[in-house]
């Protein structure tokens, strides 16, 4: 077989020769059996390396022809890369075939690529929830440029599920930093320091999360999410650790900028009682039935216990490596259209400890067909909730 590989990697990296090497013996791999021949009149295939590469994506991919193909590794974000890409072609109605698996197990889906089915497991969402009925959530900066699949319309989150979505400018968030005062002590995150985290990082993170309580106080908001990689280039620091904090305070607090995983989490918090862990898919195994989930910051009163690390990709700032419970949880999303979700009730077997993911890792086993998180995408975030929730949110948001 003739391949093109298109490589996409985001410019946020501290290690650019561990990423080559990394690609290079995937290549090697999976070419195995000497029958793959890597040529530019090949089948174009898009290696997607890491993640962050969404929006180069969308800068390139008019220049070719669907259906398109792309392929996610296990490491390195590649995989919630490739299912906002996947959900942004599908948005879009084109067509595409997602590749995902050790570099064996893609060997054998480029060879049987043209069998392949393209299985809809989403579940239709009543035209009217009014869950959050009065409950407003500040978007502090747009949602970070890989989210191209990700946007929503804010009138009809209000029609359906009767909450208010209110824009609140990243310059705003900024000044609230720079003038926030001190209102929770670092001592008490005193035994989490170490090598890599010094105070000082400890002192900008709790502003940050000051500042969002500003925030929250100033708009009279429930919840948040914030662009928050771009806190990396001004203060060289992260807001997972305040959005770790403010979802054990009660409010709803999503990452990057992602308005349908924060209206999935709010739903969590109104239709269950329950805060959610907003995570990355970073490994599927179809036939298996299992899947890899991580992310540098969660709810921390979901952890059995945590400790700090930097943030995976930058090697910044705090993020949370936490530990949960082994047993049953619920992982679901809202799509950005509003339209549709889907559900599945798993079972976290296992906390992983892998050099190559965000800082909070987890193995979820599933009784039932997840092919669909690979054929049909809701976006590059799930949410996973603690429990056998099903058959209540189907209740809660199905027609």
């Amino acid at each position: 077989m003739k391949i093109n590989f298109i490589y996409l990697r985001s410019k946020i990296t501290n290690d650019p020769r561990f990423l080559d090497a990394e690609k290079n013996a995937f290549i090697s791999e999976l070419n195995v059996n000497n029958d793959i021949e890597l040529t530019d009149k090949g089948e174009t295939i898009f290696f997607i390396e890491t993640g962050g590469t969404e929006e180069e994506f969308k800068e390139i991919y008019e220049d070719y022809q669907d259906p398109y193909i792309i392929l996610a590794t296990n490491a390195n974000n590649s995989l919630p890369a490739s299912l906002e890409i996947a959900s942004f072609l599908s948005k879009n109605n084109k067509k595409f075939y997602l590749l995902h698996g050790t570099p064996k197990e893609i060997h054998d889906q480029l060879f049987e690529i043209k069998a392949r089915k393209n299985k809809k497991r989403q579940q239709q969402l009543n035209n009217e929830v009014k869950l959050l009925n009065g409950k407003r959530y500040g978007v502090v900066g747009k949602p970070s440029n890989w989210l191209i699949a990700s946007d929503v319309d804010y009138k009809k989150a209000n029609k359906k599920f009767g909450c208010e979505l209110i824009d609140i400018k990243f310059e705003e968030f900024k000044k609230a930093i720079d003038e926030a005062k001190d209102i929770v002590d670092p001592i008490m995150f005193k035994p989490y320091l170490n090598h890599k985290i010094k105070k000082e990082t400890l002192v900008g993170a709790l502003k940050i999360y000051s500042a969002l309580r500003e925030l929250i106080k100033k708009y009279e908001l429930d919840g948040v999410t914030v662009r928050c990689f771009d806190l990396l280039g001004t203060y060289h620091n992260t807001s997972c650790l305040a959005l770790a904090m403010l979802n054990k305070d009660g409010y709803i607090a999503a990452c990057e900028g992602d308005v349908p995983a924060l209206l999935t989490m709010a739903i969590a918090r109104e239709g269950l009682n329950k805060s959610a862990f907003q995570v990355n898919p970073s490994y599927v195994n179809v036939k298996e039935r299992y899947a890899y989930f991580a992310h540098c910051t969660l709810p921390l009163d979901m952890c059995l216990s945590y400790s700090f690390d930097t943030h995976f990709e930058s090697g910044l700032g705090i993020g949370i490596v936490g530990r949960l419970n082994l047993g049953k949880v619920t992982i679901f999303k809202v799509g950005s259209s509003l339209d549709e979700f889907e559900c599945y009730s798993g079972k976290i077997s296992a906390n992983l400890h892998k050099n190559n993911l965000c800082r909070t890792q987890v193995k979820v086993d599933f009784d039932e067909d997840i092919s669909s998180l690979l054929s049909s995408p809701l976006g590059n975030h799930l949410l996973i909730v603690i429990g056998d929730h099903k058959d209540k949110i189907k209740s809660l948001l199905s027609k």
